[in-house]
């Protein structure tokens, strides 16, 4: 049953105070009452009877309702205070409900009495919710409040202790006192147009601690309107996410080591579609295959495939389809006419894709099939040899202590079967000396335990031969579990022994051989390099060094004509100028571009101008480009590419327009360089260093070039870079 409505009643009037009971009690009977009449009896009944509602007269002897009402916000500041009495001006009462009191009814007027109570009620419990909400805000978030200018009029202790400010020191300051300096000033503009029209906006902030670190937040920034809809104030609420980010950005440099060891790894590594078109490769899988994979000729794993394994692809792909993975092996023919057989492990992958993608892992194991091979017939060969000589055997009588050998096991030993007697000790006798322990302690713990068991050891035959033998043994025992005969087989394996050792030779054979081939691709891009530092030393000989040399020249003749002294100095100065704008543009084909600061469609815009313009060619931009979509390695390589055919043009192409095109299609990014200029034959070899440099720019992202040329017709570089 609910409790009742205790209800404090501050009054001198027994009379009235029996008309208030009355009257409520005709409402309801859900009350329980309890009467004061002094200021005594009143502080008592607070703290004894904990009222839910107070009703109080307006004076009483030597007490009167504003110093009841003082008491009660004091010790109970959210209980309904409702003044009941006969007559009071509206200035008293405007007054006396500004101090705290809820209501006011007249004694004549009683019948609002109720109604007022559940007001006042509800009103306390609205208050006392809000109170809560605000308590829980502040203990589980980053809470500030400004004005609609910005500044902090608010900031909990949240805010405080991860900022590292005091609260005196946040109110009355923007938040530029938190700004790291990283977001980019049209982010900032986007948010503040977007509050600023009464929008709720909602991002990730990387903010600066007063102690210089770094702190990321999860923001909810809500405006709170006026009565015209315009904001007045906003409010705040973040969540710390700095770990978050940490593990984000863990997991970039995971993704980026990943996608390294993908590129360098030996093994192949492709993703196709259900139709069996190839969507990537890597490096080693273009190697092995010995073909340039382009994402736009549609090459298929059917395509690869050895000519007498075509009818295997269907039942492949219906492996995937059934099962979500296929494995096992697969014989190509390579783009050479070599023959390979590959261990491949291929899953499906149907979840968060579009389109099913096959995603595969591949091992070349030519050579050690081929090894396998060499193993099996050796084996065979073994194994024919056995079955002709027999594979020895041997026995215990546990009850009598006899032991019995085959004929074949005084052969392996290279025994006389009439010169010994068969045991143990004489089977441990012929052990290695670098395995008698362990052959002891494992015969010991068979007697002892009488479970069946195996090894294997090296023996030295009685004509001092070092060989390879295996042991293999199981008891028998009677029907009380009693062990009673001991049986096994004695081989000789010292030709598997062997075999292995060559595998294993010709593995570290083959591992050494790959060595060699990484070692040759380090040399191939040292002397890449090395071709860059003899083209940079040329540009300071030739136009450095020869315009030095002859401002030097000119200077000497100042002596012998010093009527000349202004025009050859001026010279002199205007040749001055030249090498240093000569050294300038060779620093810049050196120097990291600064893309923090310098966005890349700025950058390249300012090497066009320094290396095309001034060579009298004009060029004309189009651009569509979400560069926030690109990384600062991506956009490194795409400074430099832009760089070698600018190189490229100046040089050779004898072009007065070019048109260079940015943009961002679909998830690859897209770079156009065309030039009006002489253009070249399409089955010309392409040997160039620099068309080599670029395509191994390109290589590192998985990025494409194509070229599109003819003679007198200019030449179109197109590139792509996936920006997953």
């Amino acid at each position: 049953m609910e409790r009742p409505l205790k209800i404090l009643l501050l009054e001198d009037s027994s009379i009235d105070a029996e008309i208030i009971q009355r009257l409520l009690l005709k409402e309801t009977k859900n009350y329980s009452f309890h009467l004061a009449k002094n200021k005594k009896t009143f502080v008592q009944a607070l703290e004894e009877f904990s009222p839910d509602v107070i009703l109080s007269d307006n004076s009483l002897p030597k007490f009167n309702s504003k110093e009841a009402l003082e008491i009660t916000r004091q010790r109970l500041a959210q209980i309904p205070f409702i003044l009941v009495t006969g007559t009071v001006s509206e200035e008293f009462a405007a007054d006396i409900i500004k101090q705290g009191a809820d209501d006011y009814v007249l004694k004549d007027r009683m019948k609002r009495l109720p109604a007022a109570i559940d007001a006042a009620l509800k009103k306390r419990k609205v208050e006392k919710e809000i109170v809560d909400y605000r308590y829980a805000l502040d203990q589980s978030a980053i809470v500030a409040i400004t004005d609609q200018k910005g500044i902090i009029l608010y900031a909990n202790e949240n805010f405080c202790k991860i900022s590292k400010y005091s609260a005196e020191e946040l109110i009355g300051q923007d938040h530029r006192i938190i700004n790291s300096g990283y977001h980019d000033p049209s982010f900032i503009r986007y948010l503040w147009v977007t509050i600023a029209n009464g929008k709720i906006w909602r991002g990730e902030f990387r903010n600066m601690a007063k102690d210089g670190t770094n702190y990321w937040v999860d923001t909810t920034i809500v405006p709170f309107l006026d009565q015209s809809g315009k904001p007045y104030q906003y409010l705040a609420i973040r969540k710390d996410i700095t770990e978050k980010k940490k593990a984000e950005e863990n997991i970039k440099k995971n993704e980026e080591q990943y996608r390294d060891l993908v590129e360098n790894i030996t093994d192949l590594i492709c993703t196709h579609d259900l139709e069996g078109r190839i969507l990537s490769v890597n490096r080693a899988a273009e190697e092995l295959i010995g073909h340039k994979f382009n994402p736009q000729e549609n090459l298929n794993i059917k395509d690869i495939l050895a000519p007498d394994k075509k009818d295997m692809f269907d039942l492949y792909i219906s492996q995937l389809e059934n099962k979500g993975n296929a494995k096992g092996l697969m014989k190509i023919q390579t783009f050479t006419g070599g023959i390979h057989i590959w261990e491949y492990h291929n899953s499906l992958k149907t979840i968060g894709v579009k389109n099913p993608v096959v995603r595969g892992y591949a091992r070349d194991i030519t050579e050690s099939r081929k090894a396998e091979e060499n193993l099996r017939q050796s084996e065979i060969r073994l194994n024919e040899a056995q079955a002709l000589a027999h594979v020895s055997n041997w026995e215990i009588d546990l009850v009598k202590n006899n032991h019995t050998w085959s004929d074949e096991f005084y052969r392996i030993y290279g025994l006389a079967k009439d010169e010994i007697q068969p045991s143990a000790e004489l089977f441990l006798s012929f052990m290695h000396p670098d395995d008698i322990d362990q052959a002891q302690k494992i015969v010991q713990e068979a007697f002892a335990t009488s479970k069946d068991s195996s090894f294997e050891f090296r023996f030295i035959r009685k004509d001092g031969m070092i060989r390879h033998g295996y042991a293999e043994w199981r008891f028998e025992f009677n029907k009380k579990g009693n062990p009673i005969r001991l049986y096994g087989i004695l081989q000789d394996i010292t030709e598997r022994k062997k075999a292995e050792e060559e595998r294993k030779n010709f593995e570290h054979d083959l591992r050494e051989q790959q060595r060699h081939e990484q070692l040759l691709v380090t040399a191939t891009a040292l002397e890449s390099q090395e071709k860059e530092r003899n083209a940079i030393g040329q540009e300071l000989h030739d136009n450095v060094n020869q315009i030095l040399v002859g401002t030097k020249l000119i200077l000497s003749m100042v002596k012998n004509n010093p009527e000349k002294v202004n025009e050859l100095i001026d010279t002199s100065i205007y040749n001055l100028q030249l090498a240093v704008e000569e050294n300038r543009k060779i620093a810049h084909e050196l120097v990291i571009p600064d893309f923090e600061n310098i966005s890349l469609v700025d950058q390249i815009a300012a090497l066009t101008n320094t290396m095309l313009k001034t060579s009298a060619v004009n060029v004309r931009f189009d651009i569509d480009l979400q560069e926030k979509l690109l990384n600062d390695k991506q956009k490194l390589a795409i400074y430099r590419i832009t760089q070698e055919q600018c190189t490229n043009i100046v040089k050779y192409a004898k072009a007065t327009e070019v048109n260079i095109f940015l943009g961002t299609v679909g998830n690859v990014f897209k770079m156009v360089i065309a030039d009006n200029g002489e253009g070249m034959k399409m089955n010309k070899k392409t040997g160039g260093i620099g068309l080599r440099n670029i395509k191994g720019r390109l290589s590192i992202f998985n990025g494409t070039a194509t070229i599109n040329s003819a003679p007198g017709e200019g030449f179109v570089l197109t590139i792509g870079i996936p920006l997953n």
